[in-house]
């Protein structure tokens, strides 16, 4: 797609927005409500940098990372697409994942599989006696809550169709 290019399309069934990156014309699929919200910021321009989609405009030249733009959220996150696509930038398809939560998961995996948090005793310096409960494991894990984070939306949906 020409760079600067804007077209309305339909994927899916659904109306989206499909836009020409500056420089190389990789082309972005936006939702018309992504594209509505990037216009009323004026960032109507979208280039890739340093692997990450960029959206610009007049007074903005360095620009705000698109999908973290989207979603508004802080710089304690990390912005992941559920379809794996990094120039698919709909609301449906983006997902914050909070850094802490990626740091349990980490951590989850240091401790392997069966790992039960347990209780601590100790005697300080003055011969007195301490004793920490360990916290239950919590459940779901953060793999598991990562991974219901970034499912496919629509499954989700018929998955609990039956349910409700």
């Amino acid at each position: 797609m020409l760079p600067g290019t804007v077209t309305q399309a339909e994927l899916d069934g659904q109306p989206v927005v499909l836009i020409g990156t500056v420089p190389t014309g990789y082309t972005v699929v936006l939702c018309p409500k992504g594209w509505a919200t990037l216009q009323r910021w004026k960032l109507t321009t979208l280039r890739v940098a340093r692997g990450v989609l960029y959206a610009a405009g007049k007074g903005r030249a360095g620009g705000f990372a698109a999908a973290r733009f989207l979603l508004g959220s802080s710089g304690n996150c990390t912005v992941r697409h559920r379809n794996g696509n990094p120039f698919d930038i709909r609301l449906e398809n983006i997902v914050a994942i909070s850094f802490g939560l990626l740091r349990q998961a980490k951590i989850e995996a240091a401790r392997g599989r069966g790992y039960t948090n347990p209780d601590v005793s100790w005697t300080d310096k003055a011969g007195n006696a301490h004793r920490h409960s360990g916290n239950p494991i919590k459940d779901p894990s953060a793999h598991q809550r990562i991974a219901e984070t970034l499912r496919d939306p629509d499954s989700l949906r018929r998955n609990l169709k039956g349910l409700f």
